[in-house]
């Protein structure tokens, strides 16, 4: 059996909201450690990014983080250097900003600073949180550009491989508001054991890794099941439209969540340690005893103390854990 994985990821569509109401950022700082939390904001994703790494800084304190760094990271040879990998390994929680995906995989993947976080998302215990390219660059396929509100064509999409730390999966996001839809249809296409992961803005994906995610914020997370029917991908040009069938897709908003190993979605009812609860059927009503027939007749069939039982069906993990 494959060994379970542990990580902890927080996948954000970008365009958080700072106006006082900081629901994404606070649930951020809660699952980093809250007071006792080390946050490294990483900037490798924007060209320069001391102003933007700055303002998350000050969102973070102002927030109750303990302390907090930032990493600009503006090329590889500082993503080797001894500082940053300290204060990596000192963190509670990394935080990559929005920008270019493609600079944050070109400027991170195979360095010290990649490895050793690569590393602590797979032995647990360490929270990854990116917002817009921050989580595009998390999945094992990877969004390098496409058009918005376009077709499904190849010519539209360009993809590429990303960190990797969500195995089998390719995340967008600003995902409603830009029409990326056609995007993800695009990957199955072409890819139709990829999980397709839509996040809006101001709403985050908050992933455990080999087990279930959850949804936080304000809109909504579309999640694509790309095992496709058909595809016509072979036989089509480049630029030519394609054909694709099978398609599943949930939408959900916060409190859902999503089982990636059973493919259930999972209401906030439900018990989000993923063990499926089902209500069992109601059987006729038991015979009133004589000190409490009254009762029954007054205020209906007694029932069991705590409510309805429920059954559990059983957790099976799958080989390969998203």
């Amino acid at each position: 059996m494959a060994q379970r994985r542990k990580g902890r990821l927080l996948l954000i569509g970008g365009g958080e909201r700072r106006d006082g109401e900081y629901r994404v950022l606070q649930h951020f700082v809660k699952e980093a450690g809250g007071k006792k939390a080390r946050v490294l904001v990483c900037g490798a994703a924007l060209d320069d990014s001391e102003g933007s790494v700055k303002e998350y800084e000050g969102i973070f304190q102002d927030l109750g983080v303990g302390e907090v760094w930032g990493a600009p990271i503006t090329d590889r040879s500082e993503a080797d250097g001894d500082e940053v990998v300290g204060r990596l390994m000192d963190s509670t929680a990394m935080f990559l900003t929005g920008g270019d995906q493609l600079r944050i995989t070109s400027l991170m993947a195979g360095t010290r600073l990649g490895d050793r976080l690569k590393h602590r998302n797979d032995e647990g215990g360490y929270l990854i949180a990116g917002t817009s390219a921050g989580a595009a660059a998390m999945g094992s396929v990877m969004l390098l550009g496409g058009a918005e509100h376009g077709t499904v064509r190849r010519a539209d999409v360009k993809i590429g491989p990303g960190l990797g730390y969500l195995r089998d999966s390719v995340v967008d996001t600003h995902f409603n508001e830009r029409g990326r839809v056609s995007r993800l249809l695009t990957i199955f296409a072409q890819n139709s054991q990829v999980l397709g992961i839509g996040i809006d803005a101001d709403t985050a994906l908050d992933v455990h890794v080999g087990s279930h995610y959850q949804v936080i914020g304000s809109g909504t997370v579309t999640v694509f099941n790309g095992r496709v029917s058909f595809s016509n991908a072979a036989r089509v040009q480049e630029d030519e439209p394609m054909a694709v069938s099978g398609v599943q897709l949930h939408v959900l908003v916060a409190g859902y969540g999503f089982d990636p190993q059973k493919m259930e979605v999972h209401t906030p009812y439900d018990d989000f340690g993923m063990e499926s609860r089902t209500p069992k059927k109601k059987g006729p009503a038991k015979k009133a005893s004589s000190q409490n027939s009254g009762a029954q007749k007054s205020g209906g069939a007694q029932k069991k103390s705590g409510g309805t039982e429920q059954k559990r069906a059983p957790n099976k993990e799958g080989a390969n854990q998203r």
